[in-house]
């Protein structure tokens, strides 16, 4: 565990705790009344699905922080996924913090709290996956796509990158000649033969000697929109698809809140890509830039557990606080 930040809380003043427990990291902040960021801790990821000692994790990140906490959230990567699993995430951070009023969601929906500052929106997050989470402000929540690379993604990263890998084999067989300059590109830049049997032969090798193939699928993706903005037909038409399909998840979960307009902003690799905003901003508006960061939701989140009462100017105090 690092510390960026970290006094004694012990010696702070009334204070709330929020947690962003994610895949790869997890972050605790402790904030005073004032917005003043009091602590900064971080750690590995705490994701329960693929880390075996995220309690071990979330313990020794949090118990530091705990004296006189006057509210908690907690934002944990897949809660809300697999009941069984729910059940000891509740557990495990009650226990932590047994006198404190507690919220826990998944790191998604503090996403979407944090890029709002706790009013009403969409989130469209685009990376390795990809999915949708609209907030009313008023504590309704609705979640389009973010289903996995065998039932959904679509527009991610993996998805872009996917989709190139299978048009480069369809060339190289024969399905799809009109595409050989595209699968030739692809094989240049990733220093295999151009022909087969041996193109397919060093793709095929290059997926099954990944440790982790979905990543390392995912990051063609940089290449397909560098290929599109050089001009590319395939890749720019790749890219252009991708957009469609976040435009969808971003027109579906509006649609559950008819009433309102609702704002949306995004997260994610695959905003990297001018192509990409681009089309998007013709099909969804222009996005909102997010007003806080993903664990700025959870101390939104915490305050108004705490009964704290926060204003624009309280808001902006937080934002400038978690730049450190």
């Amino acid at each position: 565990m690092s510390d960026i930040f970290a006094p004694d809380p012990a010696s702070q003043s009334a204070a709330i705790l929020a947690v962003d427990g994610g895949g790869t990291k997890t972050l605790a902040v402790r904030v005073g009344r004032d917005a003043t960021v009091q602590a900064v801790h971080t750690t590995k990821g705490c994701n329960p699905f693929d880390q075996p000692d995220w309690q071990t994790i979330l313990t020794h990140l949090v118990t530091p922080l705990t004296p006189g906490l006057e509210a908690a959230a907690f934002g944990i990567a897949g809660y809300g996924e697999n009941r069984e699993t729910g059940h000891l995430l509740r557990a495990h951070v009650h226990q932590l913090c047994p006198d404190t009023p507690i919220s826990l969601t998944n790191d998604v929906d503090m996403a979407c709290i944090g890029a709002f500052a706790g009013e009403a929106g969409v989130l469209l997050l685009s990376g390795t996956g990809s999915m949708a989470w609209a907030s009313d402000g008023a504590g309704q929540t609705a979640r389009v796509g973010g289903w996995g690379p065998v039932f959904g993604d679509e527009g991610s990263a993996y998805w872009i990158g996917r989709k190139a890998l299978q048009r480069v084999c369809q060339a190289m067989d024969g399905r799809a000649p009109e595409a050989n300059p595209f699968a030739q590109q692809i094989c240049a830049a990733m220093g295999w033969p151009d022909e087969n049997p041996q193109a397919l032969d060093a793709l095929l090798g290059w997926y099954n000697q990944q440790e982790r193939p979905r990543p390392a699928v995912a990051q063609c993706a940089r290449l397909i929109d560098e290929m599109a903005e050089a001009g590319c037909a395939v890749s720019h038409a790749l890219i252009t698809q991708a957009a469609h399909h976040l435009a969808t998840l971003v027109q579906t979960a509006r649609a559950r809140f008819p009433e309102q307009n609702l704002p949306w902003s995004y997260a994610g690799s695959v905003f990297k890509s001018a192509l990409l905003r681009a089309t998007l901003t013709d099909l969804c508006g222009i996005p909102q830039p997010p007003r806080l960061p993903p664990i700025g939701g959870g101390i939104v989140q915490a305050a108004r557990l705490a009964g704290w009462s926060i204003d624009t100017a309280w808001i902006d105090r937080l934002a400038r606080g978690l730049d450190c």
